[in-house]
């Protein structure tokens, strides 16, 4: 997507032979909130996934089991993230599991992947390869507690422009920062301490974990041209959730920062005609991908999915949604926030807390730095949001 620092061939060629939709947000930016609502079209508070380890609510219909009903042959591999066992409640065979290590787990997971689409599988089929780095920055940061010396600082990207933190975040935010929620409070305190040198080597070395991924992915992609399956099969390309980058001085996930909230998503394969299009004006969702499988596949989708199909996009007729939404938690329903996204602006605001609310006008300031919830000529635009 423009990134100098790194090479993707992989993802490049899903983008080339396809659409990405580069305002695309996740419901939710934590690992199972997040598929929680990828799997059902969802958001996190109707699915009863609101932090990790949960299990989507009894009776909700799951990806796996729509397209099984519809006669799919399923297949899901990698990392999943819910609770409760691959087929029953998901409709799946499983291919392989997941370790927790993304180094452990990924080239397997390709292998077998890969396997399964050369050993000439029932038609139709819906097949997940859930991959799980680059989340292994996560372990790599409190493996770097401290600041250090970089010899060959030349060779790193600079550091983000926005890594100053706003002294009058809202208080969760800072709870967050400060209190610890888990083991994402843990980087972000890590962080906290890092110069920009220290910042640098970090995207370098998160870079070096997409790039790893990467080629993975083009392990599969490669047995889906050379079985002949990518004539014929709709691929689309996500991640659950972002990374800090170490704007606002931030890593891992669980922020509705731009870095944090917004993710990649790529609708790729054979009859697209606006191939390597780019679509900047459609506000999507991880909640969509469900709905659009549905709509190639000529499955009705679930009435009461939050998510529309993208396929209309896809053929060049921008999704009209007017806003795109976000929810998380830090610990508890205790503190609890919501995120609007409009065309312009995004609308953050929490449960309790001082100053609970922030306002941010992406196009003039696309690195959240000016909070214009306290601002008294963007008041007309803070009352639309709320």
């Amino acid at each position: 997507a423009g990134n100098p620092w790194l090479k993707t061939p992989a993802m490049d060629s899903l983008a080339a032979a396809g659409v990405r939709f580069a305002e695309t947000i996740c419901p939710y930016p934590v690992c199972s909130p997040s598929r929680g609502s990828i799997f059902t079209g969802r958001m996190p508070h109707e699915t009863g996934v609101r932090v990790n380890q949960q299990a989507i609510v009894a009776g909700m219909p799951t990806m796996g089991e729509i397209f099984r009903d519809a006669g799919y042959q399923t297949v899901y591999g990698g990392k999943w993230h819910l609770p409760k066992s691959f087929d029953g409640m998901t409709a799946f065979d499983k291919l392989v599991g997941g370790s927790s290590q993304g180094a452990d787990m990924d080239a397997p997971l390709a292998s077998a992947c890969a396997k399964w689409l050369h050993g000439n599988p029932k038609d139709p089929f819906l097949m997940v390869a859930s991959f799980m780095n680059p989340h292994d920055i996560c372990e790599w940061i409190r493996q770097h507690p401290g600041t250090h010396d970089y010899p060959d600082i030349d060779r790193y990207p600079p550091a983000p422009g926005n890594m100053a933190v706003d002294p009058d975040e809202p208080q969760f935010i800072q709870y967050h920062r400060n209190a610890g929620y888990d083991k994402m409070s843990q980087g972000v305190g890590i962080a906290a301490a890092w110069r920009r040198d220290d910042v640098r080597k970090y995207l370098h070395d998160y870079y070096r974990l997409v790039e790893n991924v990467d080629r993975q992915i083009g392990v599969v992609l490669a047995a889906l041209r050379q079985s002949k399956l990518d004539q014929k099969t709709i691929v689309a390309f996500a991640s659950d959730h972002g990374e800090g980058m170490g704007g606002h001085r931030w890593v891992q996930k669980a922020s509705f920062y731009e870095e944090s909230v917004r993710v990649p998503l790529i609708v790729s394969g054979p009859g697209i005609q606006r191939r390597g299009a780019v679509d900047r004006r459609s506000l999507a969702s991880l909640t969509d991908i469900l709905p659009t499988f549905c709509d190639y596949a000529g499955i009705a989708a679930p009435k009461d999915v939050r998510g529309a199909s993208l396929r209309p996009a896809v053929e060049g007729r921008p999704l009209e949604r007017k806003f795109a939404v976000s929810e998380l938690r830090y610990g508890d329903e205790k503190r609890e926030g919501r995120m609007l996204r409009t065309a312009r602006h995004k609308y953050v605001v929490f449960s309790g807390g001082a100053r609970p609310e922030q306002l941010f006008d992406l196009t003039i300031d696309p690195g959240e730095t000016q909070n214009l919830a306290r601002d008294k000529s963007a008041e007309p635009v803070l009352d639309q949001h709320r």
